[in-house]
């Protein structure tokens, strides 16, 4: 049985249905590739500034401009392997017709085509808690057993980081005012406010404070011109729950299994996140490392091949990705318990 091309792959993984990632779809649409296998960031300081006035009679005023800064920042490389192994292909599959009626080569087939699916889960998983870490501290940690630990800093603002305290925490129904505190997270924010995203948890501390219940707007729904929507896996852990003024407040209970077993939230209990589409957030995917992909930079290149002694077939998929938050103080996170 010879081994799939890449074109081929893809048009595979193209069919399938994927883990969807709610904090990339709503904060981090857009996509560049960057030839090298850094990625290139160029920030200039917004300049805020009004026109000077000036008599007609005088010279005018020339404009310092702001110092533009280039970072390299180098993506994080994933590549996810699997073996297909002899009994995947001789044994019955689970669902198959007792005393089976696939043959050999069609055993093999779907076997790849649910390898690809859990290899493709696996990295929009890790580029989702890429984003969740963005959007939650302003920077991302790259760190795994066979990666040393590599800090990405994008240069958030102290001040859009909060840590309630005192009668301000939202387990302090009688004192704490959520509404306020909005107002307070929207005048930090480099822009205004869109989005305001927390698990269920923390919704539920929420929804304690009769003041927010009252003024939250259920009747209106999301427009089509929000950009969003919600894929067949992600209609079980996001939910838009109504508008508070222009913010749009969301539940997501999305969650990834860590090396130890154990389950990880990607908006832990007590975070809120909030962010305007002004952050304009980019997903930056690098060149592939590879000859066969001819050193591109692709958003995923899976790749097919036999080992002879001992025989043995694999299947990878790889990718070289970092989110990148372009207008940074456009986001923050705050600790509200």
């Amino acid at each position: 049985m010879s081994g799939f091309d890449t074109s081929t792959l893809l048009a595979v993984r193209k069919r399938q249905d994927f883990f969807t990632p709610f904090l990339l779809m709503l904060f981090f649409p857009n996509m560049v590739n960057s030839d090298d296998e850094y990625i290139d960031l160029d920030k200039m300081e917004i300049d805020e500034g009004i026109a000077p006035l000036v008599s007609p009679l005088v010279a005018g005023k020339v404009d310092v401009t702001k110092q533009q800064v280039m970072r390299r920042i180098k993506p994080a490389y994933l590549k996810p392997k699997d073996v297909i192994r002899p009994n995947h292909v001789i044994k019955r599959r689970a669902g198959e017709q007792a005393g089976g009626v696939l043959s050999l080569s069609q055993r093999r087939d779907a076997t790849v085509v649910d390898l690809l699916a859990k290899q493709e889960k696996k990295i929009s998983r890790r580029e989702e808690e890429m984003v969740a870490q963005a959007m939650l501290t302003g920077r991302v940690v790259l760190e795994d057993d066979d990666y040393p630990r590599a800090e990405v800093d994008f240069g958030r603002a102290p001040a859009n980081t909060i840590v309630l305290a005192g009668t301000d925490v939202w387990t302090d129904v009688a004192n704490a005012n959520p509404l306020d505190q909005f107002e307070e997270w929207n005048a930090i924010s480099e822009s205004p406010i869109t989005d305001i995203v927390m698990n269920s948890v923390t919704w539920r501390l929420l929804t304690k404070f009769q003041s927010v219940l009252d003024m939250l707007d259920k009747t209106k729904g999301l427009s089509q011109s929000s950009g969003l929507e919600l894929g067949p896996d992600n209609s079980k852990w996001a939910s838009f729950k109504g508008l508070l003024g222009t913010m749009k407040i969301w539940v997501y209970d999305g969650f990834y299994v860590d090396g130890a077993g154990a389950k990880v939230k990607y908006v832990a209990d007590n975070k809120v996140i909030w962010g305007s589409s002004a952050i304009d957030g980019v997903m930056a995917y690098g060149a592939i490392l590879d000859k066969s992909a001819g050193y591109q930079p692709l958003r995923r290149f899976p790749k097919n091949w036999d080992q002879d002694d001992p025989a043995v077939e694999y299947l990878m998929t790889q990718a070289s990705v970092i989110p990148i938050p372009v207008g940074t103080n456009s986001s923050g996170c705050t600790t509200v318990a």
